[in-house]
């Protein structure tokens, strides 16, 4: 794997690229992680098994579509490789802090840009993402209710079904969801989709996003996950509203567009998260089931 990297390297480059350090790093939850180094330039790399390369050419898309906007800082993305065992992909290393009071505000001035950012008619996007390691489906569609309903809660509500998980008739949920958001008739904004503590952090540039989950959405669906991070500084709040205040009716959605991260926290890690979701099936929908 490492002739490929360097060899892909050194054409983004436009000189030749010897590795002569290899850290590995903590935190690869989902992948293996690496830091490379030819002793001037540090290399970030991602790398899993071969199958495993659309989800890398996905996520270099998402994060040059994220660069693309001009908005938020991303790491630079120098390729995607790979050889006959092993997928990589390939980022700027940059060093990381949490996210203090300071940053928070930028990043969430950064974030109404990004929602702001471009004209996109309809909601989804032209691939499927991931959402941690849950496919997450795109298909492009006009109105934000059903696609929220179906490709959202529906979806994951069928995931949770086929692990012996039930939550309620799903085609029942699904109607109440879309009837609930029917009024409701958002801007198609492009998401980071998956805005946790470990997904952004401080650099020596400023505040960075990465490991995305993008899709053109809600802009509310990145907002309502924060309150499930309470490490996250609620300073992101303040820069958000500085550049483009929420509706007061936000807090009356925040709880349906949790549940999404709910019922796939439940499904990935199983346990008291089941619990959990069914705790907020409940709070929503109670006697409508």
């Amino acid at each position: 794997m490492w002739q490929s990297v360097s060899r892909l390297l050194s054409e983004y480059l436009g000189e030749t690229y010897t590795i002569t350090e290899k850290e590995e790093l903590s935190g690869g939850d989902i992948h293996h992680a690496r830091r490379v180094s030819n002793g001037k330039k540090e290399v970030f790399i991602k790398y899993d098994t071969r199958d495993i390369l659309p989800i890398f050419n996905a996520e270099f898309d998402q994060l040059t579509a994220l660069a693309k906007s001009g908005t938020v800082r991303v790491p630079e993305v120098y390729g995607v490789g790979y050889d006959r065992d092993f997928s990589f992909l390939l980022l700027e290393y940059l060093p990381l802090k949490p996210l203090d009071a300071h940053h928070a505000y930028c990043l969430g001035q950064q974030l109404a840009r990004l929602h702001q950012w471009s004209d996109q008619p309809q909601f989804g996007l032209d691939f499927d993402s991931d959402l941690a390691t849950t496919p997450q489906p795109n298909r492009w569609q006009r109105y934000w209710n059903v696609f929220f309903a179906e490709q959202r809660i529906g979806w994951q509500l069928q995931l949770a079904d086929e692990k012996g998980l039930h939550y309620g008739d799903i085609d029942t949920i699904i109607d109440i969801v879309s009837h609930r958001l029917k009024s409701h008739h958002p801007q198609p904004s492009l998401l980071h989709g998956d805005l946790w503590p470990a997904n952004c952090g401080v650099s020596a540039v400023g505040p960075i996003i990465f490991n995305p989950a993008c899709y053109w959405g809600d802009r509310e669906c990145d907002l309502a996950m924060l309150p499930l991070y309470p490490d996250l500084p609620p300073q992101i709040y303040d820069g958000y509203q500085s550049v483009w205040p929420l509706p007061a009716s936000f807090i009356e959605r925040q709880p349906l567009y949790q549940l999404y991260y709910l019922l796939n926290r439940a499904n990935l890690f199983g346990g008291e998260h089941i619990h959990v979701a069914q705790q907020a099936v409940t709070q929503l929908f109670g006697d409508e089931l």
